[in-house]
């Protein structure tokens, strides 16, 4: 019987610590993923205000617009209403452009 109530405790003590475990494998997994299969891109935006830089030695453009750059390889939706807007979501391994002239 005690035998049991201890297998029990144990196997119920295991779930969480195998989540966690889980857990951390599962991003880690995404991390290494992201550096392995991450493409950069080789050309410069026609501009960029706000280009950000990453402890992973890339830069990324958060710019929001109208229409992506030509040499953006990964345009993506980030606003459908009113009007459409997209961002550019590729890294950069340099800076990503000169900043945007104000209309």
């Amino acid at each position: 019987m005690k035998s049991s109530r201890l297998l029990v405790i144990l196997v119920l003590q295991a779930v969480p610590v195998m989540g966690i475990i889980a857990a951390v494998a599962k991003e880690n997994a995404a991390v290494g993923e992201s550096k392995g299969n991450m493409e950069t891109n080789g050309g410069k935006l026609g501009c960029c205000t706000n280009c950000n830089f990453s402890f992973s030695g890339l830069y990324t453009c958060d710019d929001i617009v109208s229409k992506c750059d030509p040499v953006c390889k990964a345009c993506k939706v980030v606003k459908k209403y009113p009007v459409k807007q997209f961002q550019c979501t590729d890294t950069f391994l340099s800076i990503c452009g000169p900043p945007c002239k104000k209309n």
